[in-house]
């Protein structure tokens, strides 16, 4: 590593620490719907307000030993462990990503008689893919936040969510160029789809505020695992019978109807019609379209693998399955890392999940932990490991891709 990199990797640790005391407060804000700018920090305690170099990430609090300076009150020691392990994973990302080769990046197959080798003939360059370092960071940050807040309050911010969403879709759009690593296209049937599929969410929100389309469990929500065990040990009723969450999860259908019936309906258009399909083409394949057509699928397969299981369990076994702030979170997740990133984020989740869950049982007895820090490691995982995941799923997504697009070619 030359000085310049050097110097890059420090100005990277350096920040990770401050968007960690950013996360601070909004882990500490956002759940009691607090403006994240005002008023400036301030002590819990004593509501003095902190000067500026109390609030250094990290060494603030060694110097402070862990105290208020005005009236030693403690100060929990999350907040520097959530300043240094931001540091770390922006640090670790960079090194990952631009200096040991991980993360997207190009391969030549070889092979003759004795067997097939792979050489990366193309990896990530600082001066080229920037924008892909910025976005995955960025996805990390989101990732710690809604995964912080999560943890403590069972709640996954919207705000959080979308914002990364748009994010993402942006940075495909108009920053990370197709054909560059870690660009996310598909073919122009599956970007019709997409785009009809959206404009069927955009409707179902208008029905729903016009009051025609009703929220699912607008009035309350399924009380928590740990909370229904307490009124059943008290010989309460439960307020949440399988009957009603059935009828609560098929507003949720009702809701999904309509982005299903446009997207099919704008895939067979351009599929069917030859001028619709030749124009759209032509659309779909300009550089900035191409670049939001990716982000916008990955955006609608992250939600939908989420709130399919969502809805299957939740019918099947007559109580909620994983929460709408899961799915909210995983629109986030695909519209940065795309549509099988995804998808194998959410079905490699549950290994970190069980993981956990052995580790809680044996430390101090079953406690119901919240779904989103199991999406979020996974999410991480698959950062990483994109390109080998891509290359075992890539012939399979491909001939799905080619299978759905005969289908709506075809009529069958």
């Amino acid at each position: 590593m030359d000085p310049i990199q050097f110097t890059l990797a420090v100005f990277i640790f350096l920040i990770g620490a401050c968007v960690g005391s950013f996360l601070n407060v909004v882990v500490y804000r956002v759940p009691l719907g607090k403006s994240l700018v005002k008023p400036p920090s301030a002590c819990p305690k004593c509501g003095h307000r902190l000067a500026a170099y109390d609030n250094i990430p990290v060494l603030g609090w060694l110097l402070l030993r862990g105290k208020c300076r005005y009236c030693h009150a403690g100060i929990s020691v999350r907040y520097p462990i959530v300043e240094l392990a931001t540091a770390l994973l922006f640090l670790g990302y960079y090194l990952m990503l631009f200096h040991w080769g991980w993360g997207p990046y190009e391969v030549h197959l070889s092979g003759d008689a004795a067997g097939f080798s792979q050489h990366r003939i193309r990896t990530l360059e600082i001066n080229r893919d920037w924008p892909v370092l910025v976005l995955h960071l960025w996805l990390i940050g989101a990732l710690l936040a809604a995964s912080l807040i999560d943890l403590e309050h069972y709640i996954i911010p919207l705000e959080i969510c979308w914002l990364t969403a748009i994010v993402g879709l942006l940075f495909h759009a108009f920053l990370i160029k197709p054909g560059q690593l870690g660009a996310l296209t598909v073919n122009p049937t599956i970007g019709a789809a997409a785009v009809g599929a959206g404009l069927g969410v955009l409707l179902s929100l208008l029905l729903l505020r016009l009051g025609i389309f009703r929220r699912s469990f607008e009035d309350d929500a399924p009380l928590l695992e740990v909370e229904t065990r307490a009124l059943a040990e008290a010989d309460r009723p439960q307020p949440w019978p399988p009957a009603r969450i059935r009828a609560e999860i098929r507003r949720e259908v009702l809701f999904l109807l309509p982005a299903v019936s446009l997207g099919c309906l704008f895939a067979a258009m351009v599929s069917r019609f030859a001028s619709i399909g030749s124009t759209w083409t032509g659309i779909a394949t300009e550089p900035h379209v191409s670049g939001a057509l990716g982000a916008l699928f990955g955006t609608l397969v992250g939600g939908a693998v989420v709130w399919l299981f969502r809805i299957g369990g939740s019918y099947g076994f007559g109580r909620e399955a994983m929460g709408l702030g899961d799915v909210h979170l995983m629109l986030g997740i695909g519209a940065c890392i795309g549509a099988t990133g995804a998808a194998v984020a959410f079905f490699i989740a549950p290994v970190f999940g069980l993981a956990i869950a052995i580790i809680q049982l044996v430390l101090n007895g079953r406690r119901e932990l919240p779904y989103g820090p199991y999406l979020s490691l996974a999410t991480l995982v698959v950062m990483l490991f994109c390109t080998p995941i891509q290359q075992y799923l890539g012939p399979g997504m491909e001939g799905l891709m080619w299978a759905v697009q005969t289908l709506f070619q075809t009529g069958i």
